[in-house]
């Protein structure tokens, strides 16, 4: 009796997460642009649950879609497909900013998808271009960056590297899941690569008058090494959306120290990701 019920709550679990990626592939296919790319994101996002158990054929292939008005690249993953979700389908990053951005850098750019977003958003707002550089270490990753700028023509440019403190090297360990890389303090023999890392401050000189609008920034635990201390650069930056890793990285000291350096802070989208957070400057200060 006990193993049919475990065989039931079993099929159960089974049947509520194939429904939930049906329904994620249904939205996803009502804002592609074309039949092909409407079917083939139905397939990805109804198939992609059974990644969690087995490697399907064709894992990693390269996929394209015309979505949302854009020509996005992915790779038939886990991570990339999650992106693609929280980005373009749930639209994480829209919020109120008192102003419209014309200079972005994107921290953990990953695949470009946030990039490809305020993009958008800056044509919307009659912006005919925004100066843009994405950051990214995983070269895997950074490679289709520059696919999906290079189809959607956006200008901006892909820093390979990490970000950090001070411009130098690191450890970074990939993961399974393609938006779940991090850099580490420390080797582990075979899971590790070393990476170039470029200072927050290197960055900001690369805009104009070594200012930007705003920051993006997701990081996974990073944020610590960037906002716990010497956080001087901050005078620098208009506003930052920030994703807290606080499975790594704890924070509420961290918020603190982005107030204190004459932010409002926020959190934004709760009904869709607990882990957002937006910091802006007042108009007068």
């Amino acid at each position: 009796m006990g193993f049919g019920r475990v065989t039931k709550m079993g099929f159960i679990k089974i049947t509520s997460a194939f429904k939930h990626a049906f329904d994620e592939g249904r939205q996803a296919a009502e804002k592609a642009a074309d039949t092909d790319s409407a079917r083939r994101l139905r397939f990805d996002y109804f198939w992609t649950r059974l990644l969690r158990l087995v490697q399907l054929p064709g894992y990693n292939k390269a996929r394209r879609v015309n979505l949302c008005g854009m020509y996005m690249s992915y790779r038939f993953n886990r991570g990339d497909l999650q992106s693609l979700r929280e980005v373009f389908m749930e639209e994480v990053y829209s919020c109120d900013l008192p102003f419209a951005p014309r200079t972005l850098l994107d921290l953990g750019a990953n695949i470009g998808l946030a990039s490809l977003w305020f993009s958008q958003q800056a044509k919307a707002s009659q912006i005919s271009e925004l100066f843009l550089l994405a950051v990214e270490p995983d070269s895997r990753n950074a490679s289709v960056v520059e696919i999906n700028f290079r189809d959607n023509l956006v200008s901006g440019e892909v820093v390979r590297a990490a970000v950090g403190q001070r411009s130098g090297e690191a450890w970074f360990e990939a993961r399974a899941e393609s938006n779940l890389g991090r850099v580490s303090s420390e080797a582990l023999k075979g899971t590790k690569i070393r990476v170039p890392v470029v200072g927050i401050r290197d960055l900001l000189d690369r805009f104009p008058e070594g200012r930007v609008d705003l920051v993006k920034m997701d990081i996974e635990g990073g944020e610590e090494v960037l906002l716990s201390h010497d956080t001087d650069w901050l005078a620098r930056v208009k506003a930052l959306i920030v994703e807290w890793h606080d499975d790594r990285a704890d924070s509420r000291p961290l918020i603190r120290n982005v107030e204190a350096a004459g932010f409002v802070h926020r959190r934004i989208n709760e009904g869709r990701q607990d882990n957002l957070s937006l910091f802006y400057r007042l108009a007068d200060s």
